[in-house]
């Protein structure tokens, strides 16, 4: 069913209300999954920084730092695509919110 199509339809109240329910839930447990992601972020940028003190202080060579570096870079833009796609699904769920909300 398009947004066009629901649009045209009336909606119960209750209907409305689980409809509602639903996608808020969808949205909680996006946004969790969005915290998630940020966490692992932070834990590899604690990592990046352990490993920098370790080349820094000899204990690890500047090209284990590297190769590091270029797989965390490359977990990021991987992380990066993810949250972008999240976000954009975050706020198609909220535009069904609103629209449920003014059906009510």
């Amino acid at each position: 069913m398009s947004d066009s199509d629901s649009d045209s339809e009336a909606v119960s109240p209750d209907a409305a209300i689980a409809r509602l329910e639903r996608a808020v839930a969808s949205v909680l447990g996006e946004v969790h999954r969005l915290r998630s992601e940020f966490s692992r972020m932070d834990a590899q940028g604690e990592e990046l920084e352990g490993l920098l003190r370790a080349v820094t202080s000899g204990e690890e060579g500047p090209r284990d730092m590297i190769d590091r570096l270029h797989i965390l870079e490359e977990e990021n833009r991987d992380l990066r695509a993810r949250l972008d796609l999240g976000r954009e699904g975050v706020g198609k769920l909220l535009k069904r919110i609103k629209f449920l909300e003014e059906q009510r």
